[in-house]
């Protein structure tokens, strides 16, 4: 029995780049202690958290890659939540009432490209589409968070996650046997 080889065997990493990362983990690591140690001793507003989830940020996207399951959808996937999550920090954290708004057009804005990507490219890949279904799902998580104030004043942001939701409802019923298969593949206990 030949068993076959999914995944492309890994290049070797060169030695500078593995010295490289090591230092860069350093740097990161000691930036983010300071940071959080001269917040603690100043006090004020809690800006260490939003440098710490920067540098974690740019770590996993920049130095962390997994390039076997890497594509365009799956990185603009991971870019997009890690800059939801740092909008929400600031807001949070540093000025507070802008992300409310700001996030659901930088969601609807992310899943539009990546919807009319998908469908402009010829290499239409259930996995390309787990990537989008994940925004989309990202997009809904974020509803409750935008329209509590509705519609008083947040009526952009309603807006935006109706289109959104939409957008992400005309995905899943175009696509509905290909989602239904990947679902069921991913979640399948039995060995392939």
């Amino acid at each position: 029995m030949n068993p076959r080889i999914i995944y492309p065997i890994p290049e070797r990493q060169s030695l500078f780049y593995r010295y490289l990362r090591d230092i860069v983990r350093i740097i990161f690591l000691a930036a983010a202690f300071i940071c959080l140690l001269i917040n603690f001793i100043i006090k004020g507003k809690m800006w260490s958290i939003v440098v710490i989830w920067s540098l974690f940020s740019i770590w996993r996207l920049v130095f962390s890659l997994r390039l076997v399951e890497f594509s365009i959808f799956s990185h603009a996937s991971k870019v997009t939540f890690y800059l939801v999550v740092l909008l929400f920090l600031i807001d949070h954290f540093l000025a507070h009432g802008w992300a409310e708004t700001v996030i659901p057009i930088v969601l609807f804005a992310d899943l539009l490209v990546m919807f009319v990507i998908y469908f402009a490219i010829n290499d239409r890949k259930n996995r390309h589409l787990m990537s989008i279904f994940m925004l989309g799902f990202l997009n809904l998580l974020f509803i409750p968070y935008s329209s509590h104030s509705w519609p008083i004043r947040n009526w952009i942001a309603f807006a935006f996650e109706c289109a959104s939701f939409l957008l992400f409802i005309a995905l899943l019923i175009i696509n509905r046997k290909e989602l239904l298969y990947e679902l069921k593949s991913r979640f399948s206990r039995k060995t392939r």
